[in-house]
Formats: structure tokens, C-alpha cells, sequence
């Protein structure tokens, strides 16, 4: 082999280097099919040098072909084929809300029980002040009264300095001369009198003896009219300013009266 002849093959190798360093940098990757398809070629164009030229050309080829293949692999940025879709949720939220219960420490369960047992001593330190009291159910009492109630009036009257027959006659007036019942209309007024319990408080008596001054009791009920009465005026026998104490209203004053005068008043 002259001198000649491994110029002109270092000049192949050179211009075949310089066209692979082009296609690869204009391809980006070289693919086998190329590869063999290049090398069948420069095999053609050179098939009058001897078989140990052309592997001694391909040796020089290949190595400093593969250099920019590597270092255009390396320089190739990186693209994922995943692909997601816009119409569909990546992230499934369940609507389910997750709810968060605080804890007790044990000094907050400490001071929690001592609070407690503190209030708990508080409310049995104030209900022992309160002074017992006995609740009698008026609802309970059963009165056996008499079936003439004059002696009543008469006695209640002479206590009190009133005309007996004007408490038979507010007596009828008021209910009919009922013996003891709870009797209620709608202005509160209560009792076989028909008191207003605020008036009961001031002037209820107790006229049966039993230590109890009860508003539904018939002859408690006349005693405390005949003490109103006396109160009131009756007992100078202003009978007019009395009555009207008691309710006021000249037709209830009228009646009473007529009712009086019927019993001989």
C-alpha cells in the first residue's frame, strides 16, 4: 500500500467522520437501520481497497462516530410520555371530613374534677340555709263543713264588729254560699269568698282552729271577709266604702245590699 493510498483513505475517513458528526447532530439519535444502511454503502464506494484497509477505515469511522452519539444522548433533555388528562380529576378528594376530637391531659382532668367537686359543695352549702319548710296540698284537704253556715257568719261577725248578714250576703254573691272549695274565676280570685291570694296574704285568718289560714276553707274564708270588712271600714259602719274595697263596682255594692236587706239588715 503506497503513501498515496492511506492519503486518499485519511481523507475518507475524515469526510465520512465530518458527514456522520452532521446527520447525527441534525437527527439528534442515530437508529440501527441507518447505521447498516451507511455502512453498506461506504463499503460500496470503497470496495477497490483492500478488505484490511476497510477495517482499518471503519476502526477510525466507528470510534469517533459514537462520540457525538454519546454526547448528544447526554444533551438530550428528558420528555415524559405520561400524558394527563384535563377533563379527569388527578387527585380524588373524598367529600368524607375528617373531624378532629381534642384530647384531655391529666392535669386537665384533675382540675375538671376538682371544679366539679367544688360546685357540687357550693350547691349542698346553700340548700342547707335554706330553712325546711312543711308544703301542705291544699289539693289534699278534705273540709266537712256544716250544711248551715249562719253560726259562721255570726261568730266572724261578732269577732269583727260586722253585720253578720252582709257576709251571707257577699257570701251569695260571690259563690252561691259554696261551702270550701278552690273555686278560681279569671282575675285569680279564689275560695268560697273569692279572694285575690295578694289580698289573702294581708288579711287571711284562720277560722276553723287548725293553724292554717287556707284561701279554699269556707269558714277561714268568711273570717278573713269579715277582718277585710273591718279594715276597710265597715266596722263604723261604712258599709258603702267597705263593699267598694272589696270590688269595686256600684252594681256589685247594689246587690250585696238588696241581698242584706232580704235578711233583715
Amino acid at each position: 500500500m503506497t503513501l498515496s493510498t492511506l492519503r486518499q483513505m485519511a481523507n475518507r475517513s475524515r469526510q465520512a467522520s465530518r458527514l456522520w458528526s452532521g446527520v447525527v447532530s441534525r437527527v439528534g439519535i442515530v437508529t440501527k437501520e441507518r447505521i447498516k444502511l451507511y455502512l453498506e454503502n461506504f463499503i460500496k464506494d470503497n470496495a477497490h481497497f483492500s478488505k484490511m484497509a476497510s477495517i482499518a477505515i471503519l476502526g477510525v469511522i466507528i470510534p469517533v462516530s459514537i462520540i457525538p452519539i454519546a454526547a448528544s444522548k447526554n444533551d438530550e433533555t428528558f420528555r415524559s410520555k405520561v400524558v394527563f388528562d384535563k377533563n379527569e380529576a388527578i387527585v380524588d378528594y373524598s367529600s368524607k371530613k375528617i373531624a378532629i376530637v381534642p384530647g384531655e391531659s391529666q392535669f386537665q382532668a384533675q382540675e375538671r374534677a376538682k371544679a366539679e367537686a367544688e360546685a357540687a359543695a357550693r350547691a349542698a352549702a346553700e340548700a342547707a340555709k335554706k330553712p325546711e319548710r312543711n308544703v301542705v296540698s291544699r289539693e289534699k284537704r278534705v273540709y266537712t263543713d256544716p250544711s248551715n253556715f249562719d253560726g259562721i257568719y255570726q261568730a266572724a261577725g261578732a269577732a269583727y264588729g260586722i253585720d253578720w248578714r252582709i257576709l251571707k250576703a257577699i257570701h251569695y254573691v260571690e259563690t252561691g254560699c259554696s261551702g270550701s272549695t278552690s273555686k278560681r274565676n279569671p282575675s285569680g280570685a279564689t275560695g268560697p269568698m273569692q279572694f285575690i291570694p295578694s289580698t289573702w296574704r294581708h288579711y287571711g285568718a284562720d277560722g276553723n282552729g287548725d293553724s292554717v289560714a287556707d284561701i279554699t276553707n269556707v269558714k277561714d274564708a268568711i273570717y278573713a271577709a269579715a277582718h277585710y270588712l273591718a279594715a276597710s271600714g265597715s266596722a263604723a259602719n261604712n258599709y258603702r266604702t267597705a263593699l267598694w274595697s272589696y270590688n269595686r263596682s256600684t252594681s256589685y255594692y247594689n246587690k250585696v245590699m238588696d241581698v242584706a236587706r232580704g235578711l233583715g239588715f
